[in-house]
């Protein structure tokens, strides 16, 4: 239960980035064109390429190895390796472009003649994005958070490079997917049966809750 516990806050941090700094990005890509975009955009679609450990492994050259910024990251006590940080960075890298997508496409679907609009009647970019754009998207925003939340619960390979063991409770526990793992490998597909299946059903039972809550939210909305 402990890394499961670990998992859902490693996930929850990851979803709330998405949504946080995700969504105004995501406006950025579908409202703006600027230099380099087409860079951007593979910088994002980057983690659906390649294998994950290899995220695990750029994680480490950049914030813990003795080239590049490392050395200045160490010395002001930015660790990543076996710490929640660093676990929230990797799942964030890896799951953060599905929910970016999500957004993107649901904002390119907002007229912009409605922002428009606002903008002048005396709106703020700032107020337009919140009180007009959000309302129109807040469904695709709650799917892709919780798309990001699931691709960062499944996540294994980089947290096998980055952060094996996180230190919660006083003590040091496992991602729940490494801990299956070593379930698998130390007690036999018997042993990591049962602990999958635990799991399994925490994930069913949130995503119960996830459908009840956002069904709610629609019908409150309506």
């Amino acid at each position: 239960m402990d890394s499961i516990e670990v998992t859902f806050i490693i996930a929850s941090a990851a979803a709330a980035f998405a949504v946080i700094v995700g969504t105004p990005f995501a406006y950025l890509l579908a409202r703006h064109e600027f230099r380099f975009k087409e860079v951007v955009d593979a910088i994002i679609d980057l983690p659906i390429m390649i294998p994950h450990v290899i995220v695990g492994i750029m994680i480490v050259l950049a914030f813990a190895s003795s080239s590049g910024l490392s050395p200045f990251f160490q010395a002001i006590g930015f660790n990543v390796i076996d710490t929640f940080l660093g676990a929230i960075i990797a799942v964030i890298f890896l799951s953060a472009t599905y929910p970016i997508r999500i957004f993107e496409g649901a904002i390119r679907q907002v007229d912009p003649d409605i922002e428009l609009t606002a903008r002048t009647l005396g709106a703020t970019p700032q107020f337009t994005f919140i009180h007009v754009v959000i309302p129109k998207i807040w469904r695709s925003v709650a799917n892709g958070a919780i798309i990001a939340w699931a691709r960062a619960v499944a996540e294994v390979g980089a947290l096998l490079v980055v952060a094996y063991y996180v230190l919660f409770n006083g003590s040091l526990d496992t991602p729940s997917s490494i801990y299956i793992y070593e379930a698998y490998e130390g007690l036999g597909l018997a042993g990591a049966l049962k602990f999958s299946a635990a799991l399994v059903v925490v994930i069913f039972a949130f995503f119960i809750v996830y459908r009840v809550i956002l069904k709610y939210a629609r019908k409150k909305k309506t």
